[in-house]
């Protein structure tokens, strides 16, 4: 049995605060809290966005939102949304306010449920509560705006990226205005770009791949190699990041029904140690998983499918692999190649991390959709090479 879940409203090329004046009047809200971090609400954009808000419903604030956060955000955010009255969360930023937004939306329907009890057949509570979650998305990465995850950190004898999940947790909207990731910095484009690219062929050699996450898999694979070089030569067009944004949310709808995988079980606590961008880690990692995983015969007929789509269809060159295609649409857009590349990174430090990060990547739950079962020292293997 395949089960999918997608949001239910998808506003596309949308100015974001008229598609929240239509969204809210709809469904007859009045009062709402909107979720972000301090940089976005310093914004103008963001400004304007919460004047075409209050034109329609109370609104009232939480600014705390901390990159990776931790545990703690959401009883904040639930306490603040108790206090406010809200009828809707709305989470406008990356990925990090957005699972931010849904930890606190858990913590507002049901207090006394630990967040580590969040699962995909664990009943919450937030079907039925009256309490929408919307996402404005300002970057064109994370997926989370589509996602059923929240990908929290904890800071306990270090830090550790925390991966939960429920479909209780897709966003009711998802509102995509392209405007908005154009105020990212270039790294930060690129970086969540190519989570982009990671997500989806995660998704499409996942074990519980299905026809409807291939499809998404596949059009988004697509609309990274032709839209993301642009945009990181400083030569988007408005169409270029129209397209970045939806299939960032066609990434997230896709990963959402099929899961992730190992690069991703990896990327969550090599980056918490590292205290690097997920978009950045799980990409230099990615080619070194298809590597690994084109063992197995099912993944491997995918990437070749890819492979050939690229030559014939989108007139790359031709080249050996499909690791070989990432790597070069790496170096095109001005991405490392190998871990060592990255700032702050250094051997010794790394060398010191490795078996660490290779058992705790073994216990993240995204590698159960792996399409190849790995050993700790499989794992350990991958890092080294990706070095």
């Amino acid at each position: 049995m395949v089960e999918l879940g997608f949001p239910r409203r998808i506003f596309f090329r949308e100015d974001a605060g008229e598609a929240l004046k239509m969204l809210l009047s709809d469904r007859g809200i009045d009062s709402v809290l909107v979720v972000t971090d301090p940089v976005v609400s310093s914004m103008h954009w963001f400004k304007d966005m919460l004047e075409s808000v209050k034109s329609v419903a109370r609104v009232s604030l939480y600014t705390g939102v901390e990159p990776e956060p931790g545990f703690e955000v959401a009883d904040g955010i639930a306490s603040a949304a108790r206090e406010a009255g809200a009828r809707a969360i709305i989470a406008v930023g990356g990925g990090s306010v957005i699972d931010a937004a849904k930890s606190g939306l858990v913590k507002l329907v049901n207090p006394k449920i630990s967040l580590d009890q969040v699962a995909p057949f664990t009943s919450i509570g937030v079907e039925g509560s009256g309490v929408l979650l919307v996402a404005v998305p300002t970057t064109s990465g994370s997926g989370s705006d589509a996602s059923y995850g929240i990908v929290l950190t904890r800071r306990v004898d270090g830090r550790e990226k925390v991966a939960l999940g429920s479909y209780e947790l897709i966003p009711y909207a998802s509102i995509l205005d392209p405007r908005l990731p154009k105020f990212m910095p270039r790294r930060l484009a690129i970086g969540t770009g190519l989570d982009v690219l990671a997500h989806s062929l995660e998704a499409l050699v996942s074990i519980n791949s299905n026809p409807v996450s291939d499809a998404l898999s596949l059009k988004a694979i697509e609309l990274v190699f032709r839209h993301l070089p642009r945009i990181a030569g400083g030569e988007g067009s408005d169409d270029d990041w129209a397209m970045m944004h939806i299939a960032a949310t066609m990434a997230g709808m896709a990963f959402t029904n099929s899961g992730l995988g190992l690069a991703h079980a990896i990327a969550h606590p090599l980056g918490a140690r590292l205290g690097i961008h997920h978009g950045t880690i799980v990409a230099t990692v990615l080619p070194y998983v298809i590597e690994y995983n084109s063992r197995s015969p099912e993944a491997l007929s995918k990437y070749r499918y890819v492979k050939d789509f690229l030559e014939k269809m989108l007139g790359a060159p031709e080249r050996g692999s499909l690791e070989d295609h990432v790597r070069a649409l790496y170096r095109g857009v001005g991405h490392p190649v190998r871990l060592r590349d990255l700032a702050g990174v250094s051997e010794e430090e790394y060398r010191g991390l490795v078996d660490e990060v290779a058992e705790s990547a073994l216990r993240d739950p995204d590698i159960a959709f792996n399409p190849v079962v790995p050993t700790v020292d499989d794992i350990a293997d991958i890092l080294r090479k990706a070095y």
